[in-house]
């Protein structure tokens, strides 16, 4: 990728994903070549990526069909063939994602920090945590998805936040902080790979 530079601390995850078929980058357009380092990641493209780091499924553990995304939102004018529909069909029908109260999934808009580690937790089954939710810009409840989230993300070194202590979990997460929290998930949840 053209825009991917070593040394950098997105360098390996970046290349990571590419390798394992998680990214390909952008293959049209004026950004063809390029990741998209700097680029907010969209809820959509952030499903295709846990879509295809899960292997890319189309059925149940029961065998059953995920169906077609455009039956469960108002939103989406993606076809079913598409890894849009596919991913996100997937993510929500195993509960991984959530759409809006509106009808509406929003795939386009860009997502949020706290989302992207509610996310990862509920890929990794929403595994149990304890202790005290250190970052100071974080006032979640305890024991909801979100502090047990971010929780989780920052005891297992998902996340480390940034250098003046704090999460950002209202900022918008970039494409290369996105790749950088799945590889390091993939560090902890698959240890010997």
């Amino acid at each position: 990728f053209s825009d991917v530079v070593n040394p950098s601390y997105y360098f390996n995850p970046v290349y990571w994903a590419a390798e394992q078929g998680i990214t390909k980058g952008y293959e049209t357009g004026k950004d063809i070549g390029k990741f998209g380092v700097g680029f907010e990641c969209q809820r959509r493209e952030l499903l295709i990526f846990l879509w295809r780091y899960a292997g890319e499924p189309t059925v149940d553990k029961d065998g059953n069909p995920y169906g077609d995304a455009r039956r469960m939102f108002n939103d989406l004018s993606y076809g079913p063939t598409t890894a849009t529909n596919k991913a996100i069909a997937w993510a929500c029908t195993e509960g991984i994602s959530k759409g809006y109260s509106d009808g509406g999934f929003h795939p386009t808009d860009p997502i949020e920090r706290k989302d992207v580690m509610i996310l990862l937790y509920r890929l990794a089954g929403k595994p149990a945590v304890s202790g005290t939710l250190t970052f100071p810009d974080c006032p979640y409840k305890p024991g909801t998805d979100t502090y047990n989230a971010i929780l989780w993300g920052s005891q297992n070194a998902i996340t480390k936040g940034y250098s003046d202590g704090t999460f950002g979990p209202l900022l918008y997460c970039l494409r290369e902080q996105i790749v950088t929290f799945l590889y390091r998930y993939d560090g902890v949840v698959h240890p010997a790979r």
